[in-house]
C-alpha cells in the first residue's frame, strides 16, 4: 500500500496563521501571554511535529524558526488582505488604504503632535465619515454625533495607563461600571461641591494676581496658568499638596507628564504597545511618573483624612454615612484622572483664552469693558455673583474652546463587540466600531459655523438673538451676509454631551470665569513687541490634550 502523503510544513504553517487570525479578530485581548500564544505556540508545535518524520525538515531550532519566520509573514498578509477587503465591516467608509491597514499611521501622526490636522484633512477629502484605522472611524455630522453620545467609552485609555486593569472612571467601557463608578464624581463636582470649592479657588486666583503684581517685565504666561491649575487642582482633589504659585515651578512629576504626552498619545492610538511597553521596567518614565505621583497624594490625602469637602471626600465614599470606601487601586486611577483633567485642560485654555484676545484687542476691550461694568474699582472681581449675566465673557469662553479645544478628537467610543450595531439615521455603525466624534474638526467646518477660523465671539450673542447681526456690535471680522450666517449649536462639542460627557464642566466654567475676570480687572495685558503671533499655532502640539506654547507678556496694574 502506499504511505500517505506528508503534507508541507509551509502550507500547514500558512493555514495555523489564518486560523490564529480568525482567533484575535474575533477575541481581541491584550494579554501578553495570550498574544505569545497565538504567535509562538503553533510554529514550536509544527517544528516539533515534523522534526521527528523519516525525511527529515532539518534541527527543532531550525524548524522553529522557519515556522515561526512563515507564520508571521502570513498571519500579517492575512491582517491585511482583510482590513482592505469588501468583507471587513468599514469596507464601506472612505479612507486613505494605509490608515485601514494600520493604526501605526495614526500613531505617527500622534507622536509629532499632529493627529488632529491630520484627521481633519482627512475629512476635506473623504467627507463626514472617514476611516482613520482598521477598526475606527471619525465621524463630524452633528445630526448623527447627537445619536452616538451615549455609547460606551473606546480603548484608548489602556495605553496611557499601560495596563488593561484598574482602569480610571474614563476608561471603563461597561455602561454599569461607568455608571457606578461615575457617580461620586457627580456628587463631587455637582453644583453644592462647587460652591464648596469656590473659596479655596478664589484664594488661589488671588494669590496668582498676587505673584503678578510681583513680576518685573516680561513674563511667560503659560508657565503662570500652568502652575496655577496645579495648584488649585490640588486643593480641590486632595487639600492640598504643591505651592508652585508660591513656592515657583521646579522639577517635578507634572513637568514629566507634560514631556510624556507625546508617548502617551501614541499609546492611545495603539494600546496594545503600551501594555507592551509596561512590562518593560524603567520603560515609559514620565508616565509611571504620573501613576507614583497619583499614589502618592492619595496615599497622604487618605492618611490625614479631610479637613474640608475635597473632591476626594466624594469619591472615597465619606459623605455616605454607610457606604464602604472604594478600592485603593480605583483611588488611584481617580487620583490620575483628577491630575490630567483637573489641571492640564484647563491650564491650556485658560492660555488659549488669553491669546486670543491679546491678538484681537476690539475683542479684549469689549470684554474687559463689561468686567469693569459688573465689578468697578474696589469690587472683587473673584465674586461670582455677576458672572451668569456675563454673556460677552461667556462668548469669548465659547469662542477660544472652539478654536482650541483641550481634548482635540474628544473622547473615544466603541460599539459594544458583542451587541448590536449603533444606529444614527442612515449611519451603522458596525459592533467593535471604534470612533471619534473630534471637537478641532466639527468646530472648524464651515457648513456648521460662519467664518470657522476667525476668532469672532460675537457669534454666540447673534445666535443666542442678545445683538443684531446687522447691528454695530455684530462686528463681523470679514464680508458676510445676514442669510449666509451658519451657527450649529449642536456642532459646539467641547465638553462632549450625553450621560458620559465631561464631569467637570461646570467647575471648568467657574475656573475659566474666575481667572479671566480677576486678571482682565486688575492688570492691562500686551504681547512683547515684536513677537509673532504665529509662533503659538506653529508650536502647538496635539497629545491628549492640546499643549500650548509660550505666550511672552508685559502687563501693569490698572488700579
Amino acid at each position: 500500500m502506499p504511505q500517505s502523503q506528508e503534507i508541507d510544513p509551509v502550507f500547514v504553517s500558512i493555514i495555523v496563521a489564518f486560523v490564529a487570525h480568525h482567533v484575535f479578530r474575533r477575541h481581541e485581548t491584550y494579554s501578553l501571554r495570550a498574544h505569545a500564544l497565538l504567535i509562538f505556540v503553533p510554529p514550536f508545535v509544527i517544528a516539533t511535529h515534523y522534526v521527528h518524520r523519516p525525511d527529515g525538515y532539518g534541527t527543532l531550532a531550525h524548524l522553529f524558526a522557519k515556522s515561526l519566520a512563515i507564520h508571521v509573514v502570513a498571519l500579517l498578509s492575512s491582517i491585511v488582505v482583510y482590513r482592505l477587503s469588501p468583507w471587513h465591516p468599514l469596507a464601506r467608509f472612505p479612507g486613505p488604504p494605509l490608515r485601514k491597514v494600520s493604526e501605526l499611521v495614526g500613531a505617527y501622526y500622534a507622536a509629532i503632535g499632529k493627529k488632529a490636522t491630520a484627521i481633519s484633512e482627512l475629512h476635506k477629502q473623504y467627507g463626514s465619515v472617514v476611516r482613520t484605522g482598521p477598526n475606527s472611524l471619525s465621524i463630524i455630522d452633528p445630526s448623527a454625533m447627537s445619536q452616538l453620545w451615549s455609547v460606551p467609552r473606546g480603548p484608548w485609555n489602556i495605553g496611557p495607563k499601560m495596563s488593561y486593569k484598574n482602569l480610571t472612571m474614563m476608561g471603563i467601557q461597561d455602561p454599569e461600571e461607568h455608571a457606578q463608578r461615575r457617580r461620586p464624581w457627580g456628587r463631587g463636582l455637582g453644583q453644592a461641591a462647587i460652591k464648596e470649592y469656590e473659596h479655596p479657588l478664589m484664594a488661589r486666583v488671588e494669590l496668582l494676581v498676587r505673584r503678578l503684581e510681583e513680576q518685573k517685565g516680561e513674563l511667560n504666561l503659560t508657565k503662570w496658568m500652568g502652575m496655577f491649575s496645579v495648584d488649585f487642582m490640588c486643593d480641590m482633589a486632595f487639600g492640598g499638596g504643591t505651592e508652585m504659585l508660591r513656592d515657583g515651578e521646579h522639577t517635578n512629576a507634572f513637568r514629566m507628564l507634560q514631556r510624556g504626552m507625546s508617548i502617551a498619545s501614541v499609546f492611545t492610538q495603539v494600546p496594545w504597545l503600551g501594555v507592551y511597553v509596561g512590562h518593560i521596567p524603567g520603560a515609559g518614565a514620565p508616565l509611571r511618573a504620573l501613576h507614583k505621583v497619583a499614589r502618592t497624594f492619595a496615599a497622604k490625602r487618605l492618611e490625614r483624612g479631610s479637613s474640608a469637602r475635597d473632591l476626594f471626600h466624594y469619591l472615597n465614599n465619606e459623605d455616605l454615612a454607610d457606604a464602604a470606601p472604594p478600592p485603593r487601586e480605583h483611588l488611584i486611577g481617580d487620583a490620575i484622572l483628577a491630575i490630567v483633567a483637573g489641571s492640564d485642560t484647563t491650564a491650556n485654555t485658560l492660555v488659549n483664552i488669553f491669546y486670543c484676545l491679546l491678538v484681537n484687542r476690539s475683542a479684549y476691550a469689549t470684554l474687559q469693558a463689561e468686567i469693569d461694568k459688573f465689578y468697578p474699582s474696589g469690587d472683587n472681581p473673584c465674586n461670582t455673583r455677576h458672572y451668569q449675566d456675563m454673556h460677552y465673557l461667556q462668548a469669548v469662553i465659547n469662542e477660544a474652546l472652539r478654536l482650541y479645544n483641550p481634548t482635540n478628537l474628544g473622547g473615544q467610543r466603541q460599539v459594544p463587540p458583542n451587541g448590536p450595531p449603533a444606529v444614527a439615521g442612515s449611519l451603522v455603525l458596525p459592533p467593535g466600531t471604534i470612533f471619534f466624534m473630534p471637537p478641532f474638526v466639527v468646530n472648524r467646518d464651515p457648513r456648521y459655523f460662519s467664518l470657522p477660523s476667525a476668532f469672532w465671539p460675537e457669534r454666540w450673542l447673534i445666535a443666542s438673538g442678545r445683538i443684531r447681526f446687522d447691528s454695530k456690535e455684530a462686528r463681523v471680522p470679514a464680508p458676510l451676509k445676514q442669510d449666509e450666517f451658519v451657527h450649529n449649536d449642536a456642532a459646539f462639542v467641547s465638553f462632549g454631551s450625553g450621560p458620559i460627557n465631561c464631569v467637570g464642566k461646570a467647575l471648568a466654567t467657574v475656573e475659566m470665569r474666575m481667572v479671566v475676570c480677576a486678571l482682565l480687572h486688575k492688570f492691562e495685558f500686551r504681547l512683547r513687541d515684536g513677537w509673532d503671533p504665529r509662533e503659538y499655532s506653529d508650536n502647538m502640539r496635539e497629545y491628549i490634550t492640546l499643549t500650548t506654547s509660550e505666550v511672552p507678556v508685559v502687563l501693569k496694574a490698572r488700579w
